[in-house]
Order: structure tokens, then sequence, then C-alpha cells
């Protein structure tokens, strides 16, 4: 269900983040909404240590949440190995297969995979975190700066060309035979044996090719839990790195929700629906307000750009 409806008609965005496609350089962020101001945040990790434990800083949610690393998960376009870091006990809090609802699978409800692939270019995972590893210079780059959210999906923009290999070319010294089996110079049937030629020999071929950037589902909030009647610690977040896990940029405001995401290689742009708790119930559901985005990636340095067509 599509859905382009806003709580008001004078919410304004631009969240413009200054991104290169080579490399996220720099992130200017702004945003305003009618009540208040809203603060984007972004995140840059310098150090990659990677810390067997992750502290929550909640009050009154667990303190620390044993975490081992997984074997290295390589994605084709990518110069760096991503390590999953993952809980050791999955099921370390009884809210946690509740609070992470998008990750459940149809093989049991217990099912959590520590990286899946489940089409191109877009990953199932239950991760705290990652540990970028380049592969050229062994750098090391860690994803998140702490261990306390959950990353259920991965998925790296990117379009798919199509190319023809294989033709095989008929040269001037070869004879061809019609239908009725005699024999012409290749003269007077040249163009049309050579084009069928061509077309038996040749093979259509898919190539991806990747964006810069890879794209994440975050439950920032895996082990607290919801009052009665309210589900605002399920909801999940975006965030968006570079593709060696630096220059971290969440894509919403933190008092957003995304809902909804889709891929439209034609315009190579990613396209997202949250939803904010705008009646302040702790229920996000069909009545609370909605926000649509884009990115274009097809600009030198694409920005998310929010849009209203109701209006």
């Amino acid at each position: 269900m599509n859905h382009h409806k806003k709580s008001t008609g004078n919410y304004c965005l631009p969240l413009n983040f200054s991104i290169s496609l080579g490399l996220l350089l720099a992130v200017s962020l702004s945003a305003c909404q009618p009540a208040n101001e809203v603060t984007v945040h972004t995140t840059a990790s310098d150090d990659a240590s990677m810390d067997a434990t992750a502290t929550q800083n909640t009050e009154g949610t667990p303190a620390a949440i044993s975490t081992k690393t997984e074997f290295p998960q390589y994605i084709n376009g990518i110069s760096a190995l991503l390590h999953p870091i993952t809980p050791i006990n999955r099921e370390y809090t009884r809210y946690s297969e509740s609070a992470i609802s998008s990750i459940k699978s149809r093989k049991g409800d217990g099912y959590q995979p520590t990286f899946e692939q489940q089409s191109t270019y877009h990953y199932r995972t239950h991760a705290s975190n990652f540990i970028f590893e380049e592969i050229a210079t062994g750098k090391i780059q860690k994803l998140m700066p702490d261990d306390n959210f959950i990353i259920s999906q991965v998925f790296l923009p990117h379009i798919t060309q199509y190319q023809l290999i294989g033709t095989k070319s008929i040269t001037q010294d070869e004879v061809v035979a019609d239908d009725t089996g005699n024999l012409h110079d290749i003269e007077s049937e040249a163009d049309y044996h050579a084009e069928t030629e061509a077309v038996k020999q040749t093979k259509r071929v898919a190539i991806n090719i990747p964006f810069n950037h890879l794209i994440y589902y975050v439950s920032e909030s895996p082990n607290e839990q919801d009052e009665k009647g309210k589900n605002i610690m399920r909801q999940q977040a975006l965030y968006m790195s570079n593709k060696i896990g630096a220059e971290l940029i969440k894509l919403h405001p933190d008092n957003e929700y995304v809902q909804t995401t889709k891929w439209m290689p034609q315009v190579s742009r990613y396209y997202f629906i949250t939803q904010s708790d705008s009646d302040g119930n702790g229920l996000i559901d069909e009545k609370d307000a909605y926000h649509n985005y884009q990115i274009d990636f097809k600009a030198d340095k694409p920005i998310v750009t929010g849009y209203d067509f109701n209006n």
C-alpha cells in the first residue's frame, strides 16, 4: 500500500547529505518540522576495536552482552571483507525475538541468520556490528561505534547492465548453403548468414554494477520491552555507510521509523517511507504521519530528499 500523507502541510526537509559516490567525504544535514528542530545523527568511527562485550547505556537494560566475531563475508564489488559481530546467545533477552520482527524466518521463529543472501545484493543478518577489513591494505573499520544495536538487513544499491559475448564472425573465405543445400559465395549471402551465426553464438550476460554505499535496517532498542499495547521499541531505522564501512549516517530524523523501502534500478533511486509517532501514544499505526524520501544515486553527490504529492 502506497502512502503519501504527512501530518502537516508545512513539513520541510532537505536532509542535504554531501555524499560522494567514490567516498563519503562530508555530511551536511538539516531538517525542519513545525514543532521543533530535528537532529539527524552522523557517526564516524576512527578506531576499530573489537571488544568482546557491548554495554547498554540505557538505564534498566542489560549492561554486558557477550559477542563473537563470525567468519568474514565477501560481497562482489566491495573492496573489504565484512566480519559480523553477533551476540553469543542470540536469545539474550526474552524481548529480542519480538523486537526484531522484520527478520523472522519461515524456517522457524528461532532462526536468525548470521548473513544470508535473499536476492541480488540484499542480505538478511542478525549482527550487533560489522568490522570492515579492506582486502588490499588490511585496514579495519568498525561500522557502529558500539554493539548496542541489531542490524537485520543489508542492501547494496546497484544497476544491471547486459553484455553480448561470444560472437563468431564469418570470413570472406567461407561459403554458405541456402535451404536447398546449394552453395553460394559469401558475398551473396553474407549479411543474412553472418547475422544468423552471430545470434547462434552470442550469449546475453547480466553484469551487476554496485554503487558506493551500503544501506542497513537497524533496531535501535533490541533489549527494551514495549509497554502493553505499544510497539515503539520494535521499530527500525535506516542507516547508510560507504562501501568500506565508514561515514555512517542515519537517513531520517530520530523520531521516525522505516516502514517500507523500494529500489528502482531503472532510475537509480532508493525510495523509503517512514512513520513518526505523531499522536505520542507509543504505537506506530495507520493513524500516525507518513514521510516519503528518496535518494538519487545517479548524482555525483546523492542527497536524501523528502517529497509530498498530496499538497
